[in-house]
């Protein structure tokens, strides 16, 4: 079976899982400059991942080379392919990726805020009287990713300042407690595979870097409650959530595969075999035998190429 998995970057982990089982290709807006994509079985150039020639170069590229599975990797792709689903669909082509609904919701944190809210979780209030708002907050754009914009605000000036800057800023109470991404996998018909919490013990540039998996068992059954109310949902959830006290503060959920994954992959949840024997119609059960309190310290590693080849 050959896939693809878009916007590859750095993603050089998550390349080699599916490597084990398939050939991978990449793509991404600079691939010669990709570490995934040189050590991919072959890539190829795409414009933004929100345009129209995105969809055309990206469904061409699939046709010519035989692929049957696409795996996006970065929010801003995630709504332009959900719309286009049929497309690939008609040439034999899945989408690892979520509803129209799903991604659209969990897009804008307003969007996410009213989500959770609506369905009976705890998030972190959104404050719109900054003046009046007990401080700190924690503000972060609406429509970010990668924690770009994200930060602890101390004051109302430093909230006006910031929201003269950019309108685009939410601000939300602060929640003191221990951040979790959970790695979750939902096969096609709706049913939970795997949940796995992941303590995030540092974060460097929006992705974790140092990691602990924790078989949390208050975490886990609060996740399997939210998936029930996800309609759509498939595949790889990467969900964030604040543990404070004995409360947990759902934060976000990103429907794609998180910069933290090869923890969860490492620890024996093998979301990429998953994927596959769920497209090749394989019966998947439920799994929760993945390592316990297994640490993950991430490093800068290299991969080097002539650059005469590129």
């Amino acid at each position: 079976m050959n896939i693809l998995i878009t916007s590859a970057g750095r993603r050089v982990s998550l390349v080699r899982n599916f490597q084990k089982y398939a050939k991978v290709f990449t793509c991404d807006m600079n691939p010669k400059f990709s570490a995934a994509c040189q050590i991919s079985d072959g890539y190829f150039k795409v414009s933004r991942a929100d345009t129209d020639s995105y969809i055309n170069e990206v469904l061409e590229f699939c046709k010519k080379n035989d692929v049957k599975i696409v795996v996006p990797t970065i929010d801003t792709e995630l709504i332009n392919l959900s719309k286009n689903r049929d497309k690939f669909k008609k040439e034999g082509i899945f989408l690892a990726i979520s509803s129209l609904e799903i991604c659209e919701t969990f897009y804008l944190k307003t969007s996410t805020y009213n989500f959770f809210k609506n369905n009976g979780f705890l998030t972190p209030k959104i404050i719109d009287n900054l003046e009046k708002a007990t401080y700190p907050l924690f503000a972060k754009l609406d429509n970010s990713s990668l924690s770009i914009g994200a930060m602890r605000v101390e004051n109302y000036e430093e909230a006006k300042k910031l929201k003269a800057k950019n309108s685009n800023y939410v601000f939300q109470e602060f929640i003191e407690g221990t951040e979790y991404t959970v790695d979750c996998f939902i096969d096609k018909k709706g049913k939970v595979i795997s949940i796995v919490p992941r303590e995030r013990i540092r974060v460097r540039c929006g992705e974790v870097e140092k990691a602990r998996t924790k078989k949390d068992k208050k975490i886990i059954a609060e996740v399997k409650r939210l998936c029930e109310k996800l309609d759509g949902a498939y595949g790889t959830l990467t969900i964030q959530l604040f543990l404070s006290g004995d409360k947990i503060y759902f934060i976000e959920i990103n429907p794609r595969f998180g910069g933290g994954y090869p923890l969860t992959y490492l620890a024996g949840a093998d979301f990429a075999k998953f994927l596959i024997d769920d497209v090749n119609g394989v019966e998947l059960n439920y799994f929760e035998g993945w390592r316990d309190n297994l640490i993950m310290l991430r490093y800068d590693a290299e991969v080097v190429v002539d650059g005469n080849s590129i």
